[in-house]
């Protein structure tokens, strides 16, 4: 885990965007975690994965109530 104190953040801020890459950073503030920070790619990464994870257990709940459609009904609602 990539752990840093707020001073690091500020004085490095400029190279923050290449430095963190995928991986997030945890930022202290007098000892205690206060922030993550990740890149805009990292989180829409992250969003994109969620949002995939939603459709498939949101169908799963579908299919347990037996409200099924064919494939091609799924793959046209995505």
């Amino acid at each position: 885990m990539n752990i840093k104190p707020i001073s690091y953040m500020k004085a490095n801020a400029a190279k923050l965007p290449t430095e963190l890459d995928f991986e997030p950073m945890h930022i202290t503030q007098n000892g205690h975690e206060v922030l993550v920070i990740q890149t805009s790619e990292s989180y829409q990464f992250q969003q994109d994965k969620i949002a995939f994870m939603e459709l498939i257990i949101n169908r799963e709940a579908n299919i347990s109530k037996n409200k099924v459609s064919n494939l091609d009904e799924f793959l046209s609602s995505i």
